[in-house]
């Protein structure tokens, strides 16, 4: 994973996304001054937009509405409720570590 990543985010290629990260930030200028308010939203829709275009080419999404900006803030919102301190009963009583899981 680490060779194809230094490959496809290295500096040179880097420069190709430029394209991609001025329409997003175009958009997202336009977003903050339509609805100040849902900036958090604004943000979330920006960031799976850039994930997907520079990733998977696909184009710009410009509502936080789309199915797939809904489902990768969702993954996002889990991931997050995972790994963050406390979430698991473990964590409280050391001694379950030694349960069998199955």
């Amino acid at each position: 994973m680490r060779k194809v990543s230094n490959e496809k985010f290295s500096t040179g290629t880097v420069k190709g996304f430029y394209e991609t990260q001025t329409k997003e930030a175009v958009l997202q200028a336009c977003d903050l001054l339509a609805e100040p308010a849902r900036w958090d939203s604004n943000f979330r829709r920006t960031a799976a937009s850039v994930s997907l275009s520079v990733i998977y080419g696909y184009p710009p999404l410009s509502s936080d509405q789309d199915h797939i900006v809904r489902v990768i803030n969702n993954f996002t919102a889990c991931l997050f409720n995972a790994v963050n301190m406390g979430a698991h009963f473990v964590e409280f009583f050391p001694w379950m570590r030694h349960l069998p899981s199955g």
